[in-house]
């Protein structure tokens, strides 16, 4: 918890304690989040040789086009989550190894970026005495989305380092297709299971990287 902060850092929305303006604004901060770290993910494609002919397939700059079923309901479940996988020809990338760890972690460091843009928010206002709701949910949720996306666990950006250990055709195959279609899941439901029996293995290591950033970047 953060002290100078309106909200819990980290926020996840409380059931038991359920306020309609913060679950307001924080689906809104979702949908900005997720827009955000699908379309910088696009961009990085685009940088990295994957053009197309129409940018519109992928800069639409649509929330609704970016939702994943499994990212929004760890979005209510953890506090965090992910944006529908945007669409990579492989085959267009000069370094096929890097450059797709390169695109996914474009994402989350573009929430990074923007968190710090809304931190500033936040920062300027409490210089003044004022305390500010809306910015602070979105600087937690897109500090959530950053800090959780280190962990290497299918879908979040992490899981791409496992490019530098495995060969294409292991990448390419049956099993691992199946397991990134049925990994979200497996993520909402891990996570599902930790919160209702109060286990925090998570919370513990990630929660004080969330609450530093968020103190470093917002608190005057």
């Amino acid at each position: 918890m953060v002290e100078t902060s309106p909200i819990h850092i980290p926020f996840i929305l409380d059931f038991n304690h359920f306020q309609f303006d913060q679950a307001v604004i924080f689906l809104v901060a979702v949908l900005l989040s997720i827009t955000v770290n699908a379309e910088a993910q696009a961009m990085a494609a685009t940088v990295l040789g994957d053009t197309r002919q129409s940018p519109k397939d992928r800069f639409h700059f649509n929330p609704l086009l970016h939702m994943s079923l499994s990212g929004m309901l760890c979005f209510v479940i953890g506090g965090f989550g992910w944006p529908k996988p945007i669409n990579v020809d492989h085959n267009k990338l000069r370094h096929k190894t890097l450059d797709p760890m390169i695109i996914r972690m474009a994402g989350p460091f573009a929430n990074l970026m923007l968190a710090g843009i809304a931190g500033s928010i936040v920062w300027i206002m409490a210089k003044w005495g004022l305390e500010d709701q809306v910015f602070s949910i979105v600087v937690a949720v897109n500090l959530m989305v950053f800090v959780f996306n280190i962990l290497p666990l299918p879908p979040l950006a992490g899981s791409s380092v496992f490019s530098f250990f495995f060969s294409q055709k292991i990448k390419t195959g049956n099993a691992a297709h199946l397991f990134m279609m049925t990994s979200p899941y497996l993520v909402v439901l891990l996570i599902l299971a930790m919160r209702m029996n109060g286990v925090t293995i998570l919370n513990r290591y990630m929660d004080p990287v969330v609450i530093s950033i968020f103190k470093f970047i917002s608190s005057p």
